[in-house]
């Protein structure tokens, strides 16, 4: 979203031919501001450099904001994101367990539909740093806000296609435009992808890590006067995989996979929002309500024979048995919210936003399992309500000439209860049945305080405080069920961090971001696994991280442009309890999954085709991406190597017709999501998609 060059002193720079960067806004924090002058630290990926056919939003995302990492355990619902060194340590522990709030169009969502696949988006706003004031529960670490397209009347008629490698195929129709000009605008989208797979399993004798994905979006935007926007939309998506899960690291003709069935991962996502919004002349009122159906489908096959046989000392083929060792489980999740806020104006002096919200999830978990794990035996049915209601309120306030003041305050009150029934399968050790019902309740506050001086028109400073929280709840697997042990509740995560940063916007077409921080948590929410004894321990855990942050942009020469960015993460644990280190933490261990050292770089080229005797335009791009070493236990024994993406696309366009070739992950290096050492020389890891390259076509008329 780019707003309009309206400042006196912009159109002053724009006669005297002075390259000027748009301006940016933000709209993550319920109001619209310039994102160079809130006092924050943000990095908002535009449409251009989002991949409409991307498998790995999450990755995709991450990859492009510093200090922020996915991690992918190839399983729908069990994916989550740490920002900054504030991570859920080991794994989600129940649907609302994730310390990185993740909405669409201001919509909230769960661990579960987080990171969909990005269907007509105009941008993808990443807000480091707690987010509770306005994002509300568990945006401890930071938040991700997902701006569509909207109905805006603007005409726009388009096909996008693309074939590849390892079977890729890409397909997408847009239309949108006036249904009544200046009262009805109608905007829909529609896709359509496949792709075959990248790693081989002989068992099966065809390629796993495969994806189907079909989605659609529409909208339609009803303005009956100057002060009346009504926006509805819908959307539906369905995403379908046969990820591998373990694998064996040390093999020879690595990466393969040993499962002897195939693996089925499903999710399926509807939504419907309608968004009302009545303009006043000194503040404005937005009601937003909104339905989600999400529903996750994971099977597999939990004994990869090339990973299990050496760990057990076994030839492969001994463990090939399609009846035995496998993990069934479903998922389903109605989540309804609804917002009411009043802004300022956007000319008042004074910005400001306050309201009230209300989330309500109603989550099953179905889980079908016979393996050689205890814990992992028998049948689960659980269910879970979570409710949430807040009230919110947050203001920025100019001092003088050069000084401003913001803060924001929200007041939530938590309740969830759960249901747990578990039947066994004969296991031994394993009781015939067990129930459990129980509840929790919890009032909290968040807030955020912050000062910003502007040096100039275009440079400031700021420095803020802010309380984050990682809401309590139970855990979703009752893993010990089994054996007459209710599930546990875990501790409500909380946190202060501490950040100074600079943003200055030259006169020369140069932008620059910078920030440092300190995030200090108390009772992180911990899930670990101790091999030795086939446990599973679940705890709260204290830890701190602090780092940096330094990105910016610059228009080298006419149609060459560069964006990069960097960011670093020291973290480490603190006052390790005893129950923490029977998951193997220590004092000062790193907290997994978090890199120390992220990068990312960008180079755009754009040739009018009139220098070369043609039409339109030809462009050209490559992105570099790194993630630096992390360690993926809490014992801090499994290192992940880092890893390095290079993207690149050259082509074509006019104004009706556009081709292009591309290539991602150029050199092929498969990033590693999570590593765990069975036994010397026996290393199962969960991997990345590798190389991909193709073409691709644009029609638009």
């Amino acid at each position: 979203m780019l707003a309009k060059p309206a400042l006196s002193q912009e159109a002053a720079q724009a006669e005297q031919g002075t390259t000027l960067l748009d301006r940016i806004v933000l709209t993550g924090r319920k109001r619209t501001e310039v994102e160079e002058k809130a006092p924050v630290s943000a990095t908002v990926i535009q449409s251009k450099d989002i991949s409409p056919s991307g498998l790995d939003s999450g990755a995709d995302i991450a990859r492009k904001a510093p200090n922020t990492n996915f991690i992918d355990y190839s399983r729908f619902g069990d994916n989550y994101l740490n920002i900054r060194g504030v991570s859920t340590l080991g794994g989600p522990l129940n649907s609302f367990d994730s310390t990185v709030g993740f909405s669409i169009d201001g919509v909230p969502t769960s661990v579960i539909g987080f990171a969909p696949p990005l269907l007509d988006v105009e941008q993808v706003e990443v807000l480091r740093g707690p987010q509770g004031t306005t994002f509300g529960r568990n945006a401890l670490a930071g938040a991700i806000n997902v701006v569509s397209r909207p109905a805006d009347g603007e005409r726009d008629f388009r096909i996008n296609t693309e074939i590849g490698s390892n079977g890729h195929a890409f397909v997408e129709g847009i239309a949108g435009g006036w249904i009544s000009p200046d009262i009805l605008a109608g905007r829909g989208a529609v896709r359509l992808q496949k792709y075959d797979g990248d790693v081989p399993n002989p068992y099966l004798d065809k390629d796993l890590g495969g994806a189907k994905i079909g989605a659609a979006r529409g909208t339609v935007r009803y303005t009956p006067d100057a002060t009346w926007t009504i926006d509805v939309s819908g959307s539906y998506n369905r995403d379908q995989r046969n990820n591998p899960a373990y694998l064996l690291y040390n093999h020879p003709d690595f990466p393969i996979s040993g499962e002897d069935v195939e693996p089925k991962n499903l999710r399926t996502i509807a939504q419907g929002t309608i968004n009302i919004r009545k303009d006043f002349e000194n503040a404005s009122f937005t009601s937003t309500t909104s339905y989600q159906d999400i529903g996750v489908s994971n099977f597999g096959d939990f004994t990869d024979s090339y990973l299990y046989g050496p760990y057990l000392g076994l030839p492969p083929q001994f463990l090939f048995n399609p009846a035995a060792d496998k993990v069934e489980s479903d998922e389903n999740e109605r989540i309804f919210t609804q917002e009411f806020r009043l802004n300022s104006s956007e000319s008042s002096e004074w910005q400001w936003v306050a309201g009230a919200s209300y989330l309500r999830s109603d989550y099953d978990f179905h889980r079908k399992t016979a393996t050689p794990f205890p814990t992992m035996n028998g049948t689960f049915d659980n269910k879970m309500t979570s409710e949430t209601y807040a009230a919110f309120g947050d203001a920025t306030v100019p001092l003088g000439e050069h000084w401003s003041i913001s803060g924001g305050l929200r007041l939530a009150h938590d309740r969830q209860t759960f249901d747990g029934n578990y039947v066994t399968n004969g296991f031994p050790g394993t009781i015939p049945a067990f129930q459990q019902a129980s509840e929790m309740s919890d009032t909290y506050m968040t807030g955020r305080a912050a000062i910003a001086y502007n040096w100039n028109a275009d440079v400031m400073s700021y420095a803020s405080i802010a309380r984050g929280y990682a809401s309590g709840g139970f855990e979703k697997t009752s893993q010990y069920a089994g054996f007459g042990m209710p599930s546990l509740k875990f501790d409500p995560a909380k946190s202060w961090t501490y950040e100074i940063g600079t943003k200055a916007s030259l006169s020369d077409g140069i932008a620059v971001r910078g920030a440092v921080f300190y995030n200090d948590v108390r009772d992180g929410q911990l899930s670990g696994f101790d091999l030795a004894t086939m446990r599973v321990f679940m705890t709260n855990q204290n830890f701190r991280s602090y780092g940096l942050e330094l990105g910016g942009s610059a228009e080298l020469t006419d149609g060459l442009e560069l964006t990069g960015g960097v960011g670093y993460t020291k973290s480490e644990m603190v006052d390790v309890t005893a129950e923490s280190m029977l998951t193997g933490a220590r004092e000062g261990n790193r907290v997994p999954q978090v890199p120390e050292w992220t990068a990312n770089l960008g180079l755009a080229y754009r040739l009018p085709g009139e220098a070369l005797g043609v039409s339109g335009n030809f462009t050209a791009n490559v992105s570099y991406q790194y993630v630096g070493t992390r360690v993926s236990d809490l014992a801090d024994k499994e290192e992940l190597e880092p890893y390095h993406t290079i993207n690149a696309r050259i082509g074509w366009e006019n104004e009706k017709y556009g081709f292009y070739g591309f290539v991602n992950n150029l050199l092929d290096e498969r990033p590693l999501a999570y590593s765990l050492t069975m036994a010397p020389g026996v290393r199962g890891v969960y991997i990345g998609r590798g190389r991909v390259f193709g073409a691709g076509a644009t029609v638009k008329w």
